[in-house]
């Protein structure tokens, strides 16, 4: 995995600094969807086949594919991240259709979120985001994550919550 490029600043910094060192404390709604083997679009369920509304094809089922929404913290704000297919395995572990049939074989009425993904929260990550043009100006913008660093002493050299605790 490639380091990030330092300096990693806060969530208020991300329109000129696409980095930051952030608490994960939610996952937001699903973490899967079925993809278009030909194009990876987002397929369409249509009745019991799936249409992928790029290519125009038709399947039974599709590639399933992570799109994992965080809600992230740091001292300055909060801001809502997604992991897609790769970067979202590389953090979980494992790829989305293993978890997805692990999920479906074990699954608790009452639990929405494997145990892997309800493990993410509380975690600090540093995260590089890309920030497009029309994001900058709005408030409720979800960043895509491009990569992630979860080495332990990257992260204690920037995280501001960390800081905070050892010079008080």
């Amino acid at each position: 995995m490639d380091l990030l490029i330092l300096p990693v600043l806060n969530v208020d910094t991300l329109f000129t600094v696409n980095e930051m060192c952030a608490i994960i404390v939610n996952v937001i709604g699903d973490w899967w969807y079925h993809a278009c083997s030909i194009c990876d679009s987002h397929m369409v369920q249509k009745g019991l086949v799936f249409e992928c509304p790029t290519c125009q094809q038709i399947y039974d089922d599709g590639i399933l594919r992570y799109k994992l929404q965080l809600e992230v913290i740091d001292t300055s704000s909060n801001a809502s991240i997604v992991l897609y297919d790769q970067v979202a395995e590389n953090l979980v572990g494992i790829s989305c259709h293993d978890l997805r049939f692990e999920f479906l074989e074990e699954r608790k009425e009452f639990q929405y979120f494997p145990d892997q993904l309800e493990r993410l929260i509380d975690r600090t990550l540093l995260f590089r985001v890309t920030v497009k043009n029309h994001q900058v100006h709005k408030e409720n913008s979800v960043f895509n994550v491009s990569n992630l660093e979860d080495d332990p002493t990257l992260i204690s050299q920037h995280d501001q919550f960390t800081r905070e605790r050892y010079t008080k």
